[in-house]
């Protein structure tokens, strides 16, 4: 015998690897063959048991716990303000749109809807029945015949004032005469929109006429129930104005409905939205808000060209729980359409051969090992979001990948294997499929438990549950699959009926039609000559070359953006509203609050004094809303105490403090405040427990100044100094957070699983240059799909960056089959890409067109998400396929290396003829010793 020639460290550990892979598979594949029924009744039982966590399924609705690393300054904040600033007011909005909504029809409207609002009635479980008046949040209303008597006493008062001109009572009459009628002043519920012009009289609306409403907007500053200075037109989204300046049009109108919680009826317990997650609401708001959505649904009535959108605060939760499982009508029919393919490539055109209730039981694996992954996951509590929703199709597009390897492997199988028992043929089969599906699986595998390190808790959770689904599916493919594979292979060989098991066709022979292998043909005849043809190797380094060189374009102008609105299904009337909102109101959520704990307030007015004037300063801040200037200006003028900038008397604080939030100018801070006790008219405050200010940010554009915005604000608050808890937080720096860390997060985890992945197949190849093609395809692949992204109007967000960590994992897969193959077969450069393509094309192609089949009818859907996934799964697709079976083939046969010089081809191979001839292989002689054993149990079965 010649002496073997030296193999690498590289050789030596692929050949310990795939021996060790190969012996093992052998085994448990003639276990798993030896008693199916056993490991089919183990694989549901332990399908049953997990799915016991489904008990604990909880789907998480609140971006602050989605797409925000939970360390980060908002989330504190948030978690701060729940404890210490409790939220006691929920909002409902509505949006009116029109090509003009300043029309008295239009208003009239707009009254109606107010007035059916306003009329909902409902029962309790008490039996009680209540109203928006019930619920809402009030405050003092001067309006109506309040402010026909205070009209009076100011012209008694004050002969030389206009009647129009603004008066603050608490300074003009006696504090105890002011305190008294301060405590008669009857309430109103707190809503804001234009009608507020008219006091929401009817008789005023039914006389109305254009001209008037056009008039209104320009001329009236007050509110007719509340007595407040009010500039209208900010209710009004694209305004049209003359040459004046005067307001002639707008495109919307906006209306506010503030609503009370009671805070001593909410039961965590009792309260549960349709998404499964607790709500700090009192169980009549929240039936209130129910009724107040099917409300305004019911367009019943509406006038023609006036569009009514609206949001509740319950609409969140709402809609995320209606989305739980996503569009369930196109996982119905991709799963269909999957059967069909899945039942035409695993079978043949004959009544036996065909393999219906296999593929059938393929495809419940599946969804098995998608409930044991939503159930454990369940169990231990990680969350559930809108994301999650694609994970099901996910797992069908790589069971299937898994399905169509294990039937290859089995048809792959020689003459002389093929007379073995069929335990033993299983085993062989699941030998050589072992090592090719769990190669794709931790592959894969790596690339989740990389992304699962991520700070974004979303992100993190989909890692987790992708990574045990792809484990979970691993197994059962290997053991619940196999098994049934081994009776359908019985039926198979006793000439039964591939539909109906217990049927058998008598002296059945397979028709000639059926044996023709048309892919495998395809590639060997027609699809390997025509791309080994030298003008067809230099069109194919030219499109590479083309389409890098535009993916270079395109990913330089790929942005950099999210916004949890996207996921928000776009045929809801949640994202019809926020569509708008953020349309006509763009800066309608660039407003924040700067929060203060248990702070020394009298002593640290200075410092609050000093941050108010540092906002004002700051380039990206329009405007700040401090309680303290205005309690400055009301202080001076009531004790004549200028108290701007100074430490002061805790007694005094807290009197002057008092005063002013009960004085016309400051009682609308009243809800500014958390005091430890009751806010009582005429007395001091009690301690000062927290409080807040507003300001609002000027108009932002980017990412790199939304960022900067934000950090310099929360520097000014850090920066000032104070004793206790202070921190600034606006609605869209959920967003912006989520922006800030994204693009590291992005970065990072591709190229540790780009790392993650060139391991796998170093190992599995066992050749650096090869590996290093198989990269190179890969990365590619990437670039293509990146580009894409841009030309399809997609951003970096959560869904990108899931996607090219999965991108990774899956395209490697086309590549790598074609390189290993390359390697382990002798010849001319392109007779060995012919051989590879001829013998790996099918399977390559059958995978991939299968998980594309699985995407496929997402294109219809209106999902953020399902529309990402498909986008990207479709470029995954066309470029994967293009650069594992047309680029790197042409590649390889231009410049591939040599094959192996060992013998370490036939290992891998399994050629049993040749096995002897290796010394030491191992899985050769584990798979005598096991047959010797075996030899007088032996029983001959025929051969398919």
């Amino acid at each position: 015998m010649a002496e073997q020639p030296k193999k690498t460290f590289l050789q030596r550990m692929s050949y310990t690897v795939v021996n060790t892979l190969e012996t093992f598979f052998y085994r448990y594949g003639k276990a798993v063959a030896t008693q199916p029924i056993r490991y089919i009744v183990g694989c549901l039982l332990f399908t049953a048991l997990c799915c016991l966590g489904f008990l604990n399924f909880r789907v998480e609705h609140r971006p602050e716990r989605l797409w925000i690393p939970q360390e980060s300054d908002y989330v504190k904040t948030l978690d701060w303000q729940a404890e210490n600033f409790p939220q006691e007011q929920r909002l409902q909005l509505i949006l009116y749109e029109a090509d003009n909504v300043l029309t008295a029809d239009y208003v009239r409207e707009m009254y109606r809807v107010h007035q059916q609002v306003s009329n909902l009635v409902m029962t309790n479980k008490l039996g009680q029945n209540f109203t928006q008046e019930d619920l809402c949040f009030r405050v003092p209303a001067l309006g109506g015949e309040q402010r026909a008597d205070l009209l009076r006493i100011k012209m008694h008062l004050f002969p030389d004032k206009e009647l129009s001109e603004e008066v603050d009572w608490s300074l003009a009459i006696d504090k105890s005469v002011y305190y008294h009628f301060y405590s008669r002043i009857p309430t109103a519920c707190l809503e804001l929109s234009i009608l507020e012009m008219w006091g929401y009289d009817s008789g005023s609306f039914d006389a109305l006429t254009d001209q008037d409403v056009v008039n209104a907007i320009n001329t009236v500053n007050m509110t007719v129930t509340y007595s407040y200075p009010m500039n209208f037109t900010e209710f009004l989204g694209g305004v049209t104005r003359n040459s004046t300046g005067h307001v002639t049009g707008a495109r919307s109108a906006f209306a506010q409905l503030v609503m009370r919680i009671n805070r001593e009826m909410i039961d965590l317990n009792a309260i549960t939205n349709s998404a499964g997650l607790s709500e700090e609401v009192d169980p009549d708001l929240f039936q209130w808000e129910g009724e107040f959505i099917r409300a305004l649904l019911n367009t019943q009535g509406r006038p023609q060209g006036l569009g009514v959108f609206f949001q509740s605060q319950r609409s969140f939760s709402e809609i995320s729980g209606n989305t739980v499982l996503g569009d369930v009508s196109l996982l119905v029919l991709g799963n269909v359409v999957l059967f069909i393919y899945v039942q035409l490539m695993l079978g043949k055109f004959n009544m036996v051969e065909n393999r219906p209730v296999l593929s059938l039981l393929g495809l419940l694996a599946t969804f098995m090992s998608v409930g044991v992954t939503f159930g454990l996951c369940s169990a231990v509590g990680l969350i559930y979001g809108p994301v999650h929703t694609i994970l099901p199709l996910l797992m069908l597009g790589l069971g299937v990948d898994d399905m169509f390897i294990i039937v290859q492997c089995w048809h792959n199988l020689n003459q002389q294997e093929r007379r073995l028992q069929l335990q033993k043929r299983v085993g062989r089969a699941l030998r050589h499929a072992g090592v090719a599906i769990t190669v794709t699986s931790i592959t894969d595998f790596a690339a989740f438990i990389i992304g699962a390190t991520t700070v974004l808790p979303a992100l993190r959770s989909f890692c987790i549950y992708s990574a045990i689904g792809i484990l979970t599916l691993y197994i059962f493919q290997a053991t619940f699959f196999v098994a049934w594979f081994t009776l359908d292979q019985t039926r198979l060989e006793d000439k039964r009926n591939g539909l109906i098991w217990c049927y058998k066709h008598k002296n059945w022979t397979p028709n000639q039609c059926s044996q023709y292998e048309i892919c495998q043909t395809f590639f060997d005849k027609i699809y390997s000559k025509v791309l080994l043809m030298k003008p067809v190797k230099v069109l194919v380094v030219a499109m590479t070359a083309l389409l890098f060189g535009a993916s270079l374009w395109g990913v330089s102008n790929l942005r950099q953006e999210f916004n949890p609105v996207w996921f928000i299904p776009q045929s809801s009337y949640l994202f019809q509203f926020l569509s708008r909102l953020l349309n006509y109101y763009p800066q309608a959520g660039v407003r924040g609050s700067v929060y203060f704990g248990a702070l020394n307030y009298s002593q640290e007015l200075p410092k609050i004094c000093q941050l108010t004037a540092a906002l004002r300063e700051n380039e990206y801040i329009s405007s700040v809303d401090s309680w303290y200037d205005l309690m400055v200006d009301y202080t001076k003028l009531d004790t004549g105490e200028d108290i701007d900038g100074k430490v002061l008397n805790e007694t005094f604080f807290r009197e002057a403090l008092s005063a002013f939030l009960f004085s016309p100018v400051g009682s609308r801070y009243q809800t500014y405040f958390h005091f430890d006790g009751n806010l009582t008219v005429a007395q001091p405050t009690p301690m000062l427990m927290a409080s807040k200010f507003d300001y609002s940010h000027r108009s932002l554009h980017g990412r790199d100044e939304q960022i900067t915005a934000m950090d310099q604000v929360k520097a000014l608050v850090q920066d000032a100094g104070l004793s206790d808890f202070a921190a600034a937080s606006a609605m869209l720096y959920s967003s912006w957070e989520t922006d800030k860390v994204i693009m590291e997060e992005l970065v990072r985890n591709l190229i540790l699983a780009m790392v993650a992945v060139f391991i796998m197949t170093l190992i599995l190849i066992a050749h650096v240059v090869t590996s290093c093609y198989v990269l190179c395809s890969v990365v590619l692949t990437l670039m293509n799909v990146m580009a894409l992204m841009t030309w399809w109007n997609l951003t970096i967000d959560i869904i990108t960056c899931i996607n090219m960590v999965l991108c990774i994992g899956l395209c490697v897969d086309y590549s790598a089959h074609i390189a290993l193959h390359f390697m382990q077969v002798k010849g001319s450069r392109n007779e060995r890409v012919k051989q590879a393509v001829r013998d790996m094309g099918p399977p390559v192609i059958n995978g991939a067109f299968s998980t594309f089949l699985a995407f496929i009818f997402l294109a219809n859907s209106d999902s953020h998400v399902f529309l990402s996934f498909f986008k990207i799964f479709f470029g995954v697709f066309v470029f994967g396929v293009f650069h594992g079976l047309v680029f790197l083939p042409v590649l390889l046969s231009l410049i591939g290396p040599a094959p192996y010089q060992t013998n370490l081809h036939l290992i891998q191979e399994g050629d049993d003829e040749d096995c002897p001839k290796i010394q030491g292989n191992l899985t050769q002689r584990v798979m005598e010793a096991d047959e010797q054993a075996d030899e007088q149990a032996y029983i001959q079965v025929p051969t398919d």
